[in-house]
């Protein structure tokens, strides 16, 4: 072999790559083909994208549009592309695209705000455009814009606040309906009332008479005395019918109210019943609450009232307050020592008319407790009973409790 051929074969074999060079340049060309791969999904994802996207420059020239956005324009991608976005814009969206396009280039954040779109037939799309900036610092600047058309939404937005406007408007009629029936219910009743009280007196007074001249004749009927009586239960039903009445028609107006205050007012108001009776009184600090002070004043006076009733058979009266601290509340139960009732029955007591004793041996209208459970649940609160027969009974009512001062900070920032 020749000195040249001995040169050429050097030569050959030193462009030929190593092993390493090979293994390197395979694995560049691997790198290559998953990176065309992933170039190619990318674009099938922006094409077949099922919302409308663009690629703009920051003058806001369309480089790329994908399907969507020419089904939503009616026009072709073609024909968008090259072509300044603001062509389709509406005339009110000019400054907002503009200033879209700023922020996203500016900060590189995610911009975002609404649109007017105009199709081919010059059809107005309303639009939520997204943008934000997908190029490199080192690269001319591009960015994406997302577009979610929301026409059907601000249309479903629309029809939805007509719909609540309509519905605001019937129970404003509706209430004032209520409000009107309510007043003329309420005179009815108090009318009524009057002609009653009227009717009853006269008879109240023209028995007083005929008792006098039976009695001056010096015979007695028995008849004269059920009439009284009856007579009696009678205007006992119109006195609560009347502090039902008040009850219901009460505005209740929520602050603290110190209950052990209210109790002192409740018992001034009972001395006559007190009024020779041997109670005991088990002290007990009670607590401020939460609530109408009128409102728990009927509430506490009625469980007192009810507790001397039914303690009238008893040599000494025993009556004891209770408190419970529970979440959000304070329980308040008054235990008596009297005839209790049956505890199967404790829900009846609370009803309208509702009584647990017989009418001829404890008085009553079956009206107080039903105003109590009332009052109690329009101040956030509740009421209830219990009780065994011949051992007492203890009836509850739960009072909202003050709001904390940190919750009320709270409320006052918020």
């Amino acid at each position: 072999m020749s000195q040249t051929d001995d040169l050429l074969s050097t030569v050959e074999r030193a462009a030929e790559p190593s092993h390493e060079q090979q293994t390197e340049i395979q694995l560049l060309k691997n790198q290559l083909h998953a990176a065309q791969g992933e170039a190619r999904q990318a674009r099938r994802l922006f094409t077949h994208s099922p919302q409308a996207a663009f690629t703009l420059t920051p003058e806001g020239r369309v480089l790329e549009a994908n399907l969507q956005a020419s089904v939503i324009l009616g026009r072709s991608a073609a024909s968008l592309t090259g072509h300044r976005l603001g062509t389709v814009l509406a005339p009110s969206s000019q400054a907002t695209f503009t200033a879209l396009l700023n922020r996203a280039f500016a900060s590189g954040a995610r911009a975002e705000d609404e649109l007017t779109l105009l199709d081919a037939n010059g059809t107005a799309h309303s639009v939520f455009a997204a943008v934000q900036r997908t190029s490199a610092e080192d690269e001319p600047p591009v960015c994406q814009m997302i577009v979610t058309a929301v026409t059907s939404l601000k249309q479903a937005h629309v029809q939805l606040l007509d719909q609540v406007e309509s519905l605001q408007r019937a129970v404003q009629e509706h209430e004032v309906r209520n409000r009107r029936q309510a007043q003329e219910m309420q005179e009815v009743v108090q009318a009524t009332q009057v002609h009653l009280n009227r009717q009853l007196t006269q008879l109240r007074n023209a028995l007083s008479l005929h008792q006098t001249e039976v009695e001056a004749a010096g015979v007695t009927f028995a008849h004269l005395e059920t009439s009284q009586a009856v007579l009696r239960a009678a205007f006992g039903l119109m006195e609560s019918l009347e502090q039902y009445l008040e009850a219901r028609q009460l505005r209740l107006r929520a602050g603290p109210v110190d209950l052990n205050r209210i109790v002192l007012d409740v018992r001034r108001d009972l001395e006559v019943v007190l009024d020779g009776r041997n109670v005991e009184w088990s002290p007990a600090r009670l607590p401020t609450v939460l609530g109408d002070s009128r409102a728990l004043r009927i509430i506490l006076r009625e469980y007192v009232s009810n507790a001397l009733k039914f303690t009238r058979t008893r040599d000494v009266t025993r009556l004891q307050w209770h408190v419970e601290d529970t979440e959000g509340h304070y329980l308040i139960g008054l235990q008596d020592n009297g005839v209790g009732f049956n505890q199967r029955q404790k829900d009846r007591a609370f009803e309208l008319f509702g009584r647990l004793h017989p009418t001829g041996v404890y008085e009553g209208t079956g009206i107080g407790l039903a105003v109590v459970r009332w009052l109690a649940e329009r101040g956030g609160g509740r009421a209830w009973g219990g009780g065994k027969v011949d051992q007492g009974s203890t009836f509850w009512v739960a009072c909202p409790k003050l709001p904390s001062r940190d919750e009320g900070h709270r409320n006052s920032r918020t």
